[in-house]
């Protein structure tokens, strides 16, 4: 599927320009304004509670896949080299788009470089169960729209306008955006 996508060539090369990796393309499903924060490196995660709360949880429920070091940017949590199969743990079921936004974009990669299929699995800790995350044409229009939108905020220089939406409620930079 990834071999004959026409989008292929020129996705690999603005992920690199733009040296995008996997959160863009979680963040970008969420909001823009988080999207932005993040491309230029605005991040208070590190001192919100849910977030050290979960990366604990993320860290107690897999040992790290030391493989995945390396990989261009890439950052996965796991790969079975053996069976091309990219694995993105998420501690509960929600944002299922920006979830599949994320693991799709590992398997894409993996996929470009290898000149392998890759598939992309989201393994949910609360609920131990992977949800497979299907590359097809709807996924594949979604990440390359994600990756135009991304390089509009890359040029961006100023915060764009955001309307507030339910995940503001647990948004890490809630207080930095005002929509708390």
């Amino acid at each position: 599927m990834i071999h004959n996508w026409k989008h292929a060539a020129d996705f690999y090369e603005r992920v690199d320009r733009l040296k995008l990796h996997g959160l863009h393309f979680q963040h970008i499903s969420l909001c823009e304004r988080r999207a932005w924060m993040y491309m230029h490196n605005i991040n208070f995660a590190q001192w919100y509670g849910r977030v050290q709360v979960g990366t604990v949880k993320h860290q107690i429920s897999h040992v790290r896949d030391h493989s995945v070091e390396g990989l261009f940017g890439l950052s996965p949590d796991r790969i079975d080299w053996k069976n091309c199969i990219v694995y993105e743990n998420k501690g509960t079921g929600g944002a299922v788009e920006a979830s599949n936004n994320q693991t799709a974009f590992y398997a894409v990669m993996l996929s470009i470089a290898t000149g392998k299929d890759w598939r992309a699995v989201t393994h949910v800790l609360s609920t131990r169960r992977n949800r497979e995350v299907l590359l097809d044409d709807e996924q594949m229009r979604n990440l390359w729209e994600s990756s135009d939108r991304l390089e509009i905020l890359a040029g961006m220089k100023k915060v764009p306008r955001a309307r507030c939406i339910p995940l503001c409620k647990t948004c890490s930079l809630s207080g930095f955006c005002g929509h708390n």
